[in-house]
């Protein structure tokens, strides 16, 4: 073992990782997608980098989400961020598992769970600087994940969606998740105040559920940013007092803003850019990893190597696979469940190839058939 690691961590030394790329996986059966994004130069072996979950609104599609600026957030202030797919709800709208009455039937946590093991395997990224940000319901499922996933998120920043009623009356958070929360008093669609749509909390509601959690006191540090633009609103940003940890809740409420991503120079500020400034600030306390340990003592084997192309594969953790060339390109991946299973390479030209597969690496070699 000792000496496939080795060899994984001199082959690996020149690889360039393509910065965005079409991801899937299985999750119970379910084949899940997510597009990823790495910064410019990244390079796992010298830095490890905080990673940005971005989730889409009802209705919606990853690729919805690419456009709000974290990649540009990323090549600059150095983060990884993460666009999750969702899936069909009973109403035909791409959605989440939050809680909700539009909620689809399926595995979300097991979802945002694998990808975060992945991220953490393969790409060695800070585990206490993992944040979780949505538009509308992507912004409910953040709240909802700060719940679910308390033990893996350092602080979400949620845009135009409030928390489900099902988790102000059951989230019981042990680590206190630093929130910045982001709402139009003109929403027409989740609306701040006066009366909730089933099954989903107003803003106050939402806000009090974790001043509650940081034990806040009733009072605020209220300031109005510079009305700079010409949109017809202004921007209240409130930051509870005595929290704890201190300023780790905060409500920033656009008077007359309505159901929308707000950004220079049309408004008088850009969401992503100061939920960024918010997260920089927090790290998790106690986040929980994969028992990176324990995966790097794991039995590992590959026969034939060479082959032909068909490789047998054996191993006590189920994870996922990648094959590489020898100048970084992927051209192969595939989850790979505990016990046996067989890697079908026959699409590849023969030659010599990295494989990673969690923290093991190997050279293998596919040849052509005489």
């Amino acid at each position: 073992m000792k000496h496939l690691i080795t060899l994984i961590a001199l082959s690996f030394t020149s690889i360039i990782f393509t910065q965005e790329t079409n991801e899937t996986t299985e999750i119970n059966g379910v084949t899940r997608e997510y597009i990823q994004y790495l910064p410019v130069g990244f390079n796992p072996t010298t830095e490890s980098l905080p990673v940005v979950f971005v989730l889409h609104g009802l209705g919606g599609n990853n690729s919805d989400m690419e456009s709000i600026g974290f990649k540009q957030i990323g090549d600059t202030a150095r983060c990884i961020s993460i666009y999750p797919q969702g899936l069909i709800n009973s109403f035909g709208q791409t959605s989440w598992d939050n809680g909700t009455l539009l909620a689809p039937d399926v595995d979300d946590i097991s979802f945002f769970n694998f990808m975060i093991d992945d991220l953490i395997l393969n790409y060695n990224v800070d585990i206490t600087r993992i944040y979780f940000t949505g538009f509308s319901m992507g912004s409910i499922m953040s709240h909802h994940l700060a719940c679910a996933l308390n033990h893996r998120i350092a602080a979400i920043g949620t845009m135009s969606g409030t928390m489900s009623t099902n988790d102000i009356s059951n989230c019981v958070p042990v680590y206190k998740t630093p929130v910045m929360h982001v709402h139009g008093t003109a929403d027409a669609t989740v609306p701040y105040a006066g009366s909730a749509l089933p099954s989903l909390s107003l803003v106050t509601e939402t806000m009090n559920f974790w001043i509650n959690v940081h034990g806040c006191s009733a009072t605020v540090d209220s300031t109005q940013l510079a009305d700079s633009s010409n949109d017809g609103f202004t921007v209240d940003r409130f930051v509870y007092q005595n929290c704890d940890p201190l300023s780790s809740v905060e409500l920033w409420r656009v008077n007359g803003g309505g159901h929308s991503f707000f950004y220079e120079p049309v408004n008088d500020f850009t969401e992503s850019i100061d939920i960024w400034m918010f997260f920089r600030k927090w790290t998790h306390t106690n986040p929980t990893s994969v028992g990176i340990n324990d995966i790097s003592e794991m039995l590992f084997s590959i026969s034939p190597n060479p082959s032909t192309g068909i490789f047998n594969i054996k191993t006590d953790v189920s994870s996922q696979i990648f094959v590489y060339t020898t100048a970084g390109k992927l051209v192969h991946n595939q989850p790979i469940p505990l016990g046996e299973t067989v890697m079908n390479l026959t699409h590849l030209e023969h030659g010599i190839y990295i494989l990673k597969y969690g923290v093991t690496g190997a050279l293998i070699q596919r040849v052509s058939i005489q």
